[in-house]
């Protein structure tokens, strides 16, 4: 369950940087996460709400945003999302090139209270 160890180093980071603006709480966390990252929504939430405790960050909504893989094609240039396994382009059947892999894991923000 690699889910504790990235719930670590967001509780670690977020305390860190929430203590850089002198916030008295963090509200919410918002994640962007791939959809091929291999990270469950409800582990990492658990994991989280664990580490979290007597934190400034104990209680924070943990918000999670989904990034789908996507493509580019060279043929038609139009971006697309693969569908059921399925790489090709869903208007001229061409595969295209890989613009974003879908295994981001990024935190887009925090709220903080001050």
């Amino acid at each position: 369950m690699h889910e504790l160890s990235i719930a670590s180093y967001l509780v670690e980071s977020v305390v860190e940087q929430a203590q850089q603006i002198r916030a008295e709480r963090v509200l919410a966390i918002n994640l962007l996460i791939g959809d091929r990252a291999g990270i469950v929504d409800d582990s990492l939430r658990f994991s989280f709400e664990l580490l979290a405790a007597d934190t400034l960050v104990a209680g924070a909504a943990l918000n999670i945003r989904r990034s789908p893989m996507r493509f580019r094609c060279d043929e038609c240039h139009g971006e697309y999302i693969p569908r059921d396994g399925e790489f090709n382009c869903p208007d001229c059947t061409r595969i295209g090139q890989l613009i974003d892999d879908g295994a981001t894991l990024q935190i887009e923000s925090i709220e903080v209270e001050t």
